[in-house]
């Protein structure tokens, strides 16, 4: 049976509700490195993000162009390529959306009482850190941050994401085999060259396919496949279900959520603090070689480890990561001007101290 399809067409909505007073796009999307990780593209002219989402078969992705007028009660989203995408997809595309943004009530409480614990950062409309259309892709990237410079980082999603490509770009025939839902003419894999120039992040199917040899010799990832492919077959198998953990995660199950995510081979401090931060738990501030930086050339403390970091943000409880965030991206916009501004070549370039991660946060083995 064919599925019914969306008479919007090309241009969705996503409302933004409780969201609408506090929600400001650009501030959104420009306060946290993973904007500028593939298959992430700012516009800064038009200040819209534009990237692939998945359809509901999960196997198939579209271009979209995420844009939101001043004042408006609607986040819109134009769909590249296609006549109309049907229900079950557009509740996909949305879903995405929405987890990217933070736009949910859960979302704006945490909003309202961080800025009223951190008055500037009210005045400055910061509050929601910009995150990725599913945990499975923060998690990946959450990986490959450790022990390498930026520069490399980018570098590394950048190839996943045209690995993807080639498998979504393969004979038609293999997708077909792939995707088993029906769709209209037109409307199976949508990723479009000419608009976008790179496939989608791949998920934990196309990861357990590609496997450990070809993400260390075609995407350079080196002894951080072993740990990628191990956590995409979990999550195949079933026997690791992200999307209940990060429901599981709040004040309360704080600790068990920790606790399971640190037994994860290859989840070091490091990986296992951003991770808790892209599923709305903001009490651990990721630790490496940066966050001490700036401790030190902000606040004048030396030589800190993690418990100091712990007790100087503890005033923020529960919010001490936004906190952090806020005043890193203070820092990073003093020496490099708006991040919202610049341009895509220049991303490799906030580096040096900026996002390199310290040995020590390296996966454990």
């Amino acid at each position: 049976m064919e599925e019914s399809f969306s008479k919007s067409k090309c241009l969705l909505y996503l409302p933004l509700g409780s969201c609408k007073s506090s929600f400001n796009l650009e501030k959104t999307v420009c306060n946290h490195g993973f904007f500028m990780m593939a298959p992430n593209k700012w516009i800064s002219s038009t200040k819209s993000l534009q990237r692939p989402l998945r359809l509901a078969d999960q196997c198939s992705s579209v271009i979209v162009t995420i844009s939101h007028l001043p004042e408006s009660a609607n986040i819109q989203i134009y769909v590249h390529d296609m006549e109309g995408v049907s229900l079950k997809s557009e509740q996909a595309i949305l879903k995405q959306v929405a987890r990217m943004l933070r736009i949910s009530d859960k979302d704006e409480k945490a909003v309202n009482e961080f800025q009223g614990l951190y008055p500037q950062a009210k005045q400055d409309e910061f509050g929601r850190i910009f995150r990725s259309p599913s945990l499975f892709e923060d998690v990946v990237k959450s990986i490959l941050l450790c022990k390498c410079t930026w520069g490399k980082t980018l570098n590394m999603v950048k190839s996943l994401c045209e690995l993807q490509l080639q498998l979504s770009s393969g004979p038609r025939s293999n997708r077909k085999k792939q995707c088993k839902t029906k769709r209209k003419r037109g409307q199976n894999n949508a990723t479009s060259k000419k608009n976008h120039g790179i496939g989608n992040f791949p998920n934990s199917k196309e990861l357990v396919k590609f496997g450990e040899t070809i993400l260390r010799e075609r995407c350079k990832v080196g002894y951080r496949a072993q740990f990628i492919i191990k956590l995409a077959q979990s999550v195949e198998k079933g026997t690791l279900v992200l999307e209940k953990l990060e429901m599981e995660c709040n004040l309360w199950s704080y600790k068990v959520v920790h606790r399971k995510l640190s037994e994860l081979k290859g989840f070091g401090p490091f990986v296992v603090a951003t991770i808790l931060m892209c599923m709305g738990c903001y009490e651990k501030v990721p630790v490496d070689s940066e966050t001490k930086r700036h401790l030190n050339q902000a606040h004048g403390i030396s030589s800190c480890n993690s418990l100091d970091v712990e007790e100087f943000y503890k005033t923020y409880a529960p919010f001490q990561c936004i906190a952090f965030w806020f005043e890193l991206l203070q820092s990073y916009e003093k020496d490099h001007g708006k991040l919202s501004e610049l341009d895509e070549s220049d991303y490799p370039k906030i580096t040096g101290s900026q996002f390199l991660q310290n040995e020590e946060n390296a996966p454990k083995s």
